[in-house]
């Protein structure tokens, strides 16, 4: 092609192949360098201005490379060189016009937020009602604003709390963060016209205020060695400016906006009560960790944890919390894990271990809590531990749930026992036993890796990786979410189940799922016989308090 001077092939200094190329139009010549990649022709040639100079408005920076027609969302192996060679040729011609005009050639691009925050590491989070919120604010009239600051992915991210006073707000935002790193005032002031200021220097904004008339609000921001912030725009072009430094020298950080979409129904119908149970989680190990947290992201709105334990390194492998929360109690940084997933989530959380050496006030204030608990979840795989949840469950009524995983990677079992529906605790564990011996097939592992508990009998951790142990908790969760979403109607048949994970024991291949029928047995709730009005009437008048035996008796009465 007469356009078109081919130079000199060579590898650059990263063994990629190149080729340098001068594209020539209505006189000018644009100097270009083509760069194969690696694993060409699985992806496309890179084209590249040879001086570092942007002669182009599809053109990833001065010293990026062309956007053009053939890109990696539309490559295809059969595309060559030169067909790149050709759609940079088309592009110039489309960009450049006589007189040195350049325009917009047409655009195959789709939006992204995404991508085009990959640049923007301060940004303003603010949902539609806040923005409908700050545009009802009045014209040119400052009005204080909070802020939360919070660091996260090398990005800093900064959402309001409320404008006006803290004490009467004229607006409190409905995003819902966990708490954050920091907490700043500002200014938010409505200025028709402004907005996408971008990068800005203090001068600039200075003169952008007074501009406008805002000469003291300007020399509130900038007479000052204070740090401060302003939030400035109009309809849907909002910034926030954070201004640092001495005042003979102030500096300007702009923040982008960024607008939260709103919620959309992730979850199935028949969740939103989740969010008025109260779970009980007795081990915040591995599995109770993660069956906390799942069902935290699945709505449930209340807690309570158990567990003495202490999180250190190695636990990091199958927990769901982080190293961060080396040294602290299981059950505290559990709790504020699961705030941070929900921060109106209503968690308590106690250091305790059920049968341990507690005293017996800490130990009857824990198990009158788990009476007050919607639905129970012994994640200890303990006899003990078991055997305390049990009672409670059956004395109270309570649904219960457990789950366990065998060690060494085989699987796990978990179970449910609903009152009335179910046999109670104790005999359900019972027949699951009796089914794992009915099955004729022998254990052939050490008894001390039958199930996995946390450590075997000589202290040492027994195996299960993540994704085993994830596994089973997360069939526990899908018992536990389904009888408190449907109550009357569980779409499980039945109450447990036996989950494979490799082709040993009973299993003849991974994810091989044993149901277990249990039959009813037991009797739900208080065992003690019934009083009649008279009888209990007495034992009251026997047994009131003395300070209060008056009142007591006139109140009977």
């Amino acid at each position: 092609m007469d356009w078109l001077q081919v130079g000199k092939w060579q590898a650059n200094p990263e063994l990629a192949m190149c080729v340098d190329l001068k594209i020539e139009h209505r006189g000018e010549e644009f100097g270009f360098e083509m760069r194969y990649p690696s694993i060409f022709p699985d992806a496309p040639p890179m084209i590249f201005t040879n001086d570092q100079s942007r002669i182009s408005l599809h053109q990833y920076g001065p010293d990026g490379e062309l956007c053009l027609e053939h890109r990696p969302d539309n490559w295809r192996p059969a595309i060559t060189g030169a067909d790149m060679v050709a759609s940079s040729h088309r592009l110039i011609a489309e960009e450049q016009f006589e007189g040195g005009d350049t325009v917009h050639a047409r655009s195959a691009h789709i939006a992204s937020l995404g991508r085009d925050l990959r640049s923007k590491f301060c940004r303003l989070l603010m949902t539609e009602s806040d923005v409908k919120a700050i545009n009802g604010l009045p014209e040119y009239i400052g009005e204080a604003v909070s802020l939360s600051e919070r660091k996260a992915a090398s990005t800093f991210i900064s959402s309001i709390n409320h404008i006006g006073s803290k004490d009467d707000p004229l607006w409190t935002s409905d995003l819902v963060l966990p708490k954050a790193d920091r907490e700043e005032l500002g200014t938010a002031v409505r200025v028709p016209g402004s907005g996408a200021c971008g990068k800005t220097s203090a001068d600039d904004l200075r003169s952008v205020l007074e501009g406008v008339k805002l000469q003291d609000l300007a020399s509130e921001l900038f007479d000052t060695d204070a740090t401060t912030h302003l939030l400035m725009g109009n309809k849907d072009k909002w910034e926030l400016f954070w201004l640092y430094g001495e005042a003979k020298a102030r500096k300007v950080i702009s923040y982008s906006m960024v607008i939260v979409p709103p919620e959309r129904q992730r979850l199935p119908t028949g969740f939103d009560d989740l969010a008025n149970k109260k779970v009980g989680i007795v081990g915040c190990g591995s599995v109770g960790s993660k069956i906390a947290a799942s069902l935290c992201r699945t709505g449930v709105g209340k807690f309570l944890l158990i567990d003495e334990d202490i999180f250190f390194p190695g636990n990091v492998v199958r927990n769901e919390l982080e190293l961060n929360e080396t040294g602290a109690h299981k059950s505290h940084a559990l709790r504020d894990r699961l705030k941070n997933l929900a921060p109106n989530a209503d968690v308590t959380a106690l250091r305790m271990t059920l049968g341990g050496q507690e005293s017996a006030e800490s130990m009857t204030g824990a198990l009158e809590a788990l009476g007050d608990c919607d639905l129970l979840i012994d994640a200890t795989a303990s006899p003990k531990a078991f055997n305390m949840i049990a009672s409670i469950a059956t004395r109270q009524k309570k649904p219960m749930v457990w789950a366990e995983v065998f060690a060494g990677g085989i699987g796990g079992v978990v179970a449910r026992a609903r009152p009335d529906l179910d046999p109670v605790p104790l005999a359900a564990r019972g027949q699951i036993e009796v089914w794992c011996n009915d099955q004729g097939v022998d254990w052939i592992r050490p008894e001390s890796a039958g199930q996995y508990n946390g450590q075997g009998d000589d202290g040492a951790p027994l195996i299960a990786d993540d994704a085993e142990v994830t596994i089973i908790a997360s069939h526990a969760t899908r018992l536990v979410t389904d009888i408190l979403a449907r109550p009357d109607s569980g779409i499980f048949p039945m109450s447990a189940y036996v989950i494979g994970l490799s082709s040993e024991w009973l299993f003849e291949q991974p994810f091989d799922t044993r149901p277990i029928d249990l039959k009813p047995d037991g009797q739900w709730g208080e065992t003690s016989d019934a009083l009649e009005p008279e009888e209990l009437l007495e034992i009251l008048k026997e047994h009131w308090p003395p300070k209060e035996s008056d009142d007591a008796t006139a109140a009977a009465k």
